[in-house]
């Protein structure tokens, strides 16, 4: 694999757009990072059921869309890591999202200089204003990491009203943090 030069990039990791071609081992180690159960858990979701074909048109299908962006993380050798998108995106702001499947690298800075990247590609290349994300409370591992890309937590309204859920597993907090391009300070 030969990154391009125009590919995002940040300390240990290059981003891949999704609009590029993935190779067969790079289509697979993306669908197997959403069938791993405890991945699964962390994203706050079930682990993926449906064949690998269909989840290649999922994916390419929201790649069309156009209020997203998705990148592959690949680390120094140009190995599949996990994802980072950029999804409810205007032409102001976006929502953060990201996925290192690879859980032998947790841990090592990856997921920070992935974001860190997509950071420098949302402010700089973009022009956005604010990228936002939300992340489990007991997550304590994912807010290390977006602290040290620069995201600060965010006070939560008051709640008002009764809130009832039909759920009948434990209920997670999110806590949402934010940055801007003046607190980023690039450009």
């Amino acid at each position: 694999m030969t990154a391009s030069s125009t590919w995002p990039r940040y300390g240990k990791v290059t981003l891949k757009p999704f609009t590029e071609p993935l190779s067969e081992t790079e289509w697979r180690r993306f669908y197997e990072c959403f069938r791993d159960p405890e991945i699964a858990e962390w994203n706050g979701s079930r682990p993926l059921r449906m064949p690998l074909w269909l989840f290649k048109r999922v994916v390419m299908g929201e790649v069309g869309r156009g209020d997203r962006l998705g990148f592959g993380i690949l680390d120094e050798r140009g190995e599949w890591l996990g994802t980072v998108e950029l999804y409810e995106l205007t032409p102001s702001e976006a929502t953060l999202g990201i996925l290192i499947g690879a859980k032998d690298r947790w841990g090592q800075g990856y997921g920070t200089d992935a974001v860190k990247a997509v950071l420098e590609y949302a402010f700089c290349k973009l022009g956005l204003k604010k990228v936002k994300l939300r992340t489990y409370r007991h997550n304590l591992r994912a807010q290390r990491a977006f602290e040290k890309a620069g995201f600060r937590h965010v006070e939560k309204p008051p709640q008002t009203g009764l809130r009832f859920s039909l759920s009948l597993g434990p209920r997670h907090e999110f806590v949402p943090m934010e940055i801007t391009r003046e607190e980023w300070a690039c450009c």
